[in-house]
């Protein structure tokens, strides 16, 4: 019997024009790396309107409610997805209840290689149970192959269960842009190095989820600008940022005063921005856990 032809994803196919990349003296490397690292941005900026479509369907699930953002995969497009998600938090000030991590291996996957686990199907499905993914969640599944079965497997049961799903890949024709219901494929090609996903597809994947989650939390509320809103003022250097914001603003309000009401309101900008603009305290708090774009707040004063 003859093998059976295995159609390779494009991330894994060797480039014939880089048979002699080892020969080539390192600045000549290192302009062929570079050269793959804009074409992978290129190749976000072309999934701009699918990119959109995706934030905004995460933003309305997501908005006045406990659903979480859940970041799924193995190997390097995982820790791609864990340093986006951890990023939320000290940047938007997004709850550490509302991000969760459905990792290859498990966390030790983080920092050195689990044989075998990113073809673990089963575990996908007992991690997704675990996790108790409901309807109110949305679920990234980040694969560079598209056919990652632990990812595949993670997004079709989180389907299954009501949530929003996305599917990250730079193979147009993988399993996981068919099973997610949004799928955005970057179409890095081949790599510099064949089947190294940390180059290309790995820089395509962190530029999109970069974008993804900064345009998300604009949209849920904690940016009025280009400035960040929810940052805790844990220093001074912070709290001197909130006050050059809230007296920036809103107009007659100097820095002294602004610092002054952010003091008494425990240095929450939001808050602070809207009582500032005429709102009850009370009110702004409760009008913030809707979580509307804030301008949309500051304008309706």
């Amino acid at each position: 019997m003859g093998q059976e032809k295995v159609t390779l994803p494009p991330t894994e196919i060797v480039d014939p024009a880089g048979r002699e990349f080892d020969r080539l003296p390192v600045a000549q490397q290192l302009d062929r790396l570079l050269a793959s690292q804009a074409h992978a941005i290129e190749a976000v900026r072309k999934i701009t309107h699918q990119l959109a479509a995706a934030v905004e369907a995460s933003a309305s699930r997501l908005r006045a409610s406990d659903g979480r953002l859940v970041y799924a995969g193995a190997g390097c497009s995982i820790r791609i997805g864990v340093q986006d998600g951890v990023e939320l938090v000290p940047t938007f000030g997004w709850p550490l209840s509302r991000l969760a991590y459905l990792i290859a291996g498990d966390a030790k996957a983080l920092a050195e290689s689990v044989e075998g686990a990113e073809d673990d199907a089963a575990d996908a499905t007992a991690q997704v149970d675990r996790c108790g993914i409901t309807a109110s969640d949305v679920v990234i599944g980040i694969a560079a192959s598209g056919n990652t079965p632990f990812t595949c497997q993670v997004i079709a049961s989180a389907k299954e269960r009501g949530a929003l799903t996305i599917g990250v890949s730079s193979n147009p024709s993988g399993r996981l842009i068919e099973i997610a219901e949004h799928g955005l494929v970057t179409e890095t090609g081949a790599e510099v190095l064949a089947g190294s996903t940390r180059l290309g597809a790995g820089t395509a994947q962190k530029a999109l989820l970069n974008a993804f989650s900064t345009a998300m939390m604009t949209a849920l509320g904690r940016v009025l600008g280009n400035e960040m809103l929810c940052v805790q003022a844990t220093n001074a250097k912070l709290k001197d940022r909130q006050v050059r914001i809230l007296a920036g603003q809103i107009d007659g309000f100097d820095q002294a005063r602004a610092y002054q009401l952010l003091s008494e309101l425990n240095w929450d900008l939001r808050t602070g921005l809207l009582v500032a603009s005429g709102w009850d305290a009370t009110d702004a708090q409760e009008a913030l856990a809707g979580e509307r774009p804030f301008r949309e707040l500051l304008g309706s004063s």
